[in-house]
């Protein structure tokens, strides 16, 4: 298995971002794996295949409807196919009206077919959880 270049993994970098930003969960399920297993440690949840991001999207889309993720940095894995993108995350939480901010890391594993065989996203809920306030 190769590692990725500079530029796969910028390119893979823009075109998840772009999905996410899109709000668009077809997209952001179409570079992942049949297989893809999606762990979200934050939530208490891992999830497997395409229609399980497919369905996150669409909630946060419903609970964040303005919400955008602007990358903060991009990190090569130097013995394996994987990156690491650090973003941080600003959306209007619908129930309530008020705005959140916070940062987080996905870390992409990617098989030789370019798709996403592994998705952990990490960031700190409770953090997440105080700017919501009281339910």
């Amino acid at each position: 298995m190769t590692t990725l270049a500079a530029d796969e993994a910028e390119a893979l970098s823009a075109r998840w971002e772009k999905a996410w930003n899109g709000h668009d969960a077809d997209a952001v399920a179409a570079m992942c794996a049949a297989g893809l297993v999606y762990d979200e440690p934050a939530l208490g949840r891992t999830a497997h295949g395409p229609d399980a991001i497919r369905e996150f999207v669409t909630r946060m889309g419903r609970a964040y409807p303005d919400y955008s993720f602007t990358r903060m940095g991009l990190y090569t894995e130097v013995t394996r196919r994987a990156v690491l993108v650090a973003w941080r995350f600003t959306g209007t939480f619908a129930k309530t009206g008020r705005v959140v901010e916070f940062h987080g890391d996905d870390r992409l594993e990617l098989g030789d077919d370019g798709l996403i065989h592994a998705y952990r996203c990490l960031y700190d809920n409770q953090f997440v959880l105080s700017q919501l306030g009281p339910s």
